[in-house]
Formats: structure tokens, C-alpha cells, sequence
């Protein structure tokens, strides 16, 4: 069940990068990295504060970050 809020709760997470980056449109690639870089960390951080172990909390995180992003590049694909 943990895992379960987790995931849903970064869901949240990746939907506020993405306005984010929407945002910051005129960024430079680097910075982009480093946001997504600290945006996993902060998903990472709520998994462990969730209860999660460290290595199901790295496993929810790249798991949400996967969902989100392979569904990110759908959508962005179907609309002509």
C-alpha cells in the first residue's frame, strides 16, 4: 500500500516538472538536467519518508519516472 500512495504521490511530483519545464522554456539543457535531477531526488526523498526501503524507494522512483515519461512522449506524439 505504501508503495501504491508513493506512486501516486510522485505522479503529482513529475505533473509539477512538467510545468515547470513548461516554465523554464528558454533554460539551457544543463539546467533542465539539474532540475530533473533535484525533481528525483525530491520523489526519491517522499518514497523514504513514506516508510519505503531504500532500494523499493529507488525502484518506485524510476518506475514512476518511466510511466510518466513514456506517457509524456505519447501524448506529445499524438497531437499533430
Amino acid at each position: 500500500m505504501k508503495a501504491y500512495v508513493a506512486f501516486l504521490l510522485q505522479m503529482m511530483i513529475w505533473s509539477s516538472f512538467s510545468l515547470i519545464e513548461w516554465l523554464s522554456g528558454r533554460d539551457r539543457p544543463f539546467f533542465r538536467g539539474l532540475m530533473l535531477c533535484v525533481f528525483m531526488y525530491i520523489a526519491f526523498l517522499l518514497a523514504r519518508q513514506l516508510g519505503l526501503a531504500t532500494r523499493k524507494a529507488l525502484l518506485t522512483t524510476a518506475a514512476t519516472a518511466a510511466v510518466y515519461f513514456t506517457g509524456q512522449h505519447f501524448i506529445w506524439q499524438s497531437i499533430p
